[in-house]
């Protein structure tokens, strides 16, 4: 079981902040031909894309909680059922989103050049909806979470 770690930031809202993502990839074909033409033509939404997939497979990592000083275990489970609630909701607008921008993307495949429009939006509602799915069936109480005091 691989490990992830979530920062904490300080201040008055805490801020959530996923960092060491693994590289994306995807058992899908067509998911990783979209995959190498985004890396060819649009490399800036690779890293995004893979928190995407992360988000998508967090209950098979191990999780790591910095920055969360006198927090209980309890508190880090309550705000990351928060994030997490926040995260379900704001793919729930991207997969309609792109659902409606679909067809539009499917017309510009006709053009001639490589078709990133429609590769890219395919593999971005892809991940999202993956990340969505996840996120609705995920119970932050089945999750392996550990406190690191930094």
């Amino acid at each position: 079981m691989d490990t992830i770690t979530i920062t904490l930031s300080p201040g008055g809202r805490n801020q959530v902040e996923i960092s060491d993502i693994p590289e994306l990839s995807s058992k899908n074909r067509l998911v990783n031909k979209g995959i190498a033409v985004l890396r060819k033509y649009a490399p800036g939404i690779l890293h995004y894309l893979s928190k995407q997939r992360l988000l998508g497979h967090l209950s098979l990592y191990r999780v790591e909680v910095r920055g969360g000083a006198g927090m209980s275990l309890a508190e880090v489970r309550a705000l990351l059922a928060d994030w997490m609630r926040r995260k379900r909701t704001r793919r729930l607008f991207y997969v309609v989103l792109e659902l409606l921008l679909m067809p539009i993307t499917a017309f510009m495949a006709l053009l001639p050049g490589p078709n990133v429009f429609f590769y890219g939006l395919f593999v971005v509602f892809y991940f999202h909806a993956k990340a969505l799915w996840s996120l609705s069936r995920i119970k932050v109480e089945e999750l392996d979470i550990s406190l690191v005091q930094d």
